[in-house]
Order: structure tokens, then sequence, then C-alpha cells
């Protein structure tokens, strides 16, 4: 065999082992109308759950860390699903936390840091931080599932049992629930170990026997 024949082969080799164990994964945009984390739902279910998981869940006031259980409210929009205004819940985990804003950042897109004389900003941000755990424009990554109480309700909603959804929540002052979410993602992976995921999400759907290849 010549060098360069070698070397085809060799090639085609690595292709097609390539294109047998590379993952295939899907990611779709989901449209909805509102989505929140559910404070009063997160802080009576947490009990039970802590004691079966020992996680505690994030709600408005505390402070975010990756692993805590997330409890979203979603509001469906209009689709080939059904009509606007569904809802259900989307059961996760924290995978991310981003940044907090800077205070200039913080000062151009808080309405109550706007509303307070320059000298006091620095003070009622550290205040805000006590008393919600978080400023206005943070980010926080959840991975979730549709909510097995809502198994029944699949055929009006976008949201399917065992797929996988990436969920952002922002940080909003103006809303009574903090945590609003701003995307919501299908980002099911097909491959059985499911590697691609964030590590804390693994963790916590392994726990519960909850990843496993999607067939449907």
């Amino acid at each position: 065999m010549t060098g360069s024949t070698a070397t085809m082969a060799a090639t085609n080799a690595a292709t097609n082992v390539t294109s047998k164990t590379a993952p295939t994964k899907t990611t779709t945009k989901i449209a909805f109308q509102e989505g929140y984390i559910k404070d009063e739902w997160s802080q009576l279910v947490e009990p039970a759950y802590r004691g079966i998981e020992g996680r505690a869940f994030l709600w408005t006031g505390r402070t975010p860390e990756v692993g805590q259980r997330t409890e979203t409210q979603v509001t469906t929009a209009a689709s080939t699903n059904g009509p606007a205004g569904s809802w259900c819940r989307l059961s996760g985990v924290v995978t991310d936390v981003g940044p907090l804003p800077t205070l200039d950042e913080w000062r151009s897109s808080s309405i109550s840091c706007q509303q307070t004389p320059i000298e006091h900003q620095e003070s009622l941000r550290d205040d805000v931080l006590s008393r919600f755990g978080t400023l206005h424009g943070q980010q926080v990554t959840s991975y979730a599932f549709l909510n097995f109480d809502f198994y029944d309700r699949q055929e009006e909603l976008p949201f399917k049992r065992g797929r996988v959804y990436k969920v952002t929540h922002e940080a909003d002052e103006t809303k009574s629930f903090f945590w609003c979410v701003s995307s919501i993602e299908d980002v099911t992976d097909d491959l059985p170990c499911c590697e691609e995921y964030p590590e804390a999400f693994r963790k916590w759907s392994d726990g519960l026997g909850l990843v496993r290849r999607v067939s449907f």
C-alpha cells in the first residue's frame, strides 16, 4: 500500500468512526407567553423533595447556586399543539449562574437604582442583594423535564415526556416573581450516556433515573 493510499484509508476510517460516534443533538427554541420560577410552589415542595434529593430550591430571595432545584411555570403560546394559555411546570436543576451585573450595568437597567440618588445607589445594591439574592439582569440557566403531573396534557403542550429543556431565567425586579424565563430550548441529546449535558444535570437526573434514550 502506497503512502498516499494508506493516508486516505486512515482518513476514511477516522471519518467512519466519527460519523458513528458523533452526538446527534437537536436544539429547538420553544415559543411561550411567559414563564417564571414559581416561588410558592418551590417553597411548598422543597421540604419533601429535599428529604429525597438533598437539594435546596431556587426562589426569589435565595442566592442562586449550581445544583439548586427549579420549578418553572410556563404559559404556552398558540401553536399546532393547541391554543395559547395552557400552562405546565418544568422541573429541573440550576446548571449555570451568570455573573452579577456591575454597578454601572445595574444603574443602566434598574428602575429602582435610577430613582435613587447616586450617593445611595451602592448601599441600595447591597440591600437588594441581601433581600432578593440577585440583581436585575442576572441570568441563571437550568436543564429541566416536563413535570410528571402534566404528562396527560402533552397533546396541548409543546413539552413532551422524556425531552430535555434548557431554560434561561433572568432576574426582573419589575415582576412579582423575580426569576422570569427569557428562553426555552429543546436540547434533547439522543446519546444514551448523555455526555453533553451539564454535570449538575447529569448527577441529578441520573440519581432519579430520568436520563434515558429518547425514541419518540
